[in-house]
């Protein structure tokens, strides 16, 4: 474990990390965490960002220019919280090194959109790149923490839509499970830095009030169907209280068949590889998230059949 590691999990447990909150302390709390922490933006030369305010997607570009890759990605934030402005180092990091143009799309926040609005914003957001001749094998997916389960469902609306899926997605640190074991809970609650067995009740109570709906794959995308899924790269600390949602998200896509690259370590926090470039582990496995989007990358030819097979991206059906 680095020292900037260290530091960074003292930091954690003591501004984010809380026991015992009400659902309106702990709202409080995560938005104050997530949507006022000062942003250190450090962009590249050569990386532009612009704020796109449509009613088919709202969020930022992040872009070089020429760019060869779409990256669409979801923010974390408990589904509560978050701003896209914390994201540009990573989304720029990711423009630079892709030669890409990333999307920062926002969505609705529980409590006062609970789900499924941000499921359903986020798919709004796929179609809106198609419907910019987008083509989906130059499209990634991404997203941390809640924003990995966002990005997670997001693949499992487009399989239920018939849309063509994204060259591949990238998910960090995935809540997949709104109906988590308790015991698997407190076991890692004692090494995580950030998040609290009690803390993560209430989330799942602010996003998901209705109980029926917690067992939706689109609310807890481990009980989705993962058959026909792009590659996915899966990324959790073994220390956080999300690692089993992970692991089993992965073991439950490499089941259905679909390829599968699986980074796990210990002595990082949650979602650890946001943190580029100020954490040594996030900038060395960048680099592997890097190497997993590009082998993934097409051919001419797949390029040239994009051209000949469109879709009509609002209905799911192919013209």
């Amino acid at each position: 474990m680095s020292i900037h590691s260290k530091v960074v999990q003292t930091i954690s447990r003591k501004t984010i990390k809380r026991h015992g909150l009400n659902k309106e302390q702990t709202l409080k709390h995560l938005r104050t965490v997530f949507n006022n922490t000062p942003a250190v933006s450090l962009i590249p030369r050569g990386v532009k960002i612009r704020k796109i305010d449509r009613t088919e997607f709202k969020g930022e570009r992040v872009s070089v220019k020429n760019p060869r890759t779409t990256v669409l990605y979801f923010h974390g934030g408990a589904f509560v919280g978050g701003v896209t402005k914390t994201y540009h180092n990573l989304a720029a990091r990711l423009a630079k090194q892709l030669k890409a143009e990333v999307f920062l799309a926002t969505y609705p926040l529980a409590p006062e959109a609970p789900f499924p609005a941000a499921t359903e914003r986020c798919l709004e957001a796929y179609r809106y790149l198609l419907s910019l001749d987008k083509d989906p094998k130059n499209i990634v997916i991404a997203g941390d923490s809640a924003g990995g389960s966002l990005a997670l469902t997001c693949l499992l609306q487009i399989k239920d839509h018939r849309l063509t899926q994204p060259r591949c997605a990238v998910l960090l640190s995935p809540a997949t499970n709104a109906l988590p074991e308790k015991e698997k809970l407190l076991e890692q609650c004692p090494t995580d830095a950030m998040l609290s067995a009690s803390l993560v009740q209430r989330i799942i109570d602010l996003y998901l009030p209705n109980m029926e709906d917690r067992s939706h794959p689109y609310a807890s995308p481990l009980l989705g169907d993962y058959q026909g899924l792009p590659p996915i790269m899966f990324t959790a600390s073994k220390d956080e209280i999300l690692y089993h949602d992970a692991l089993q998200a992965k073991d439950k896509a490499e089941a259905a068949g679909v390829e599968v690259e699986w980074l796990a370590r210990s002595g990082v926090c949650h979602v650890w590889p946001i943190m580029v470039p100020f954490l040594p582990e996030a900038n060395k496995d960048f680099k592997r998230i890097i190497r997993f989007i590009k082998q993934y990358e097409p051919t001419a030819r797949s390029l040239t059949d994009h051209q000949v097979l469109k879709q009509d991206v609002w209905s799911g059906a192919l013209s």
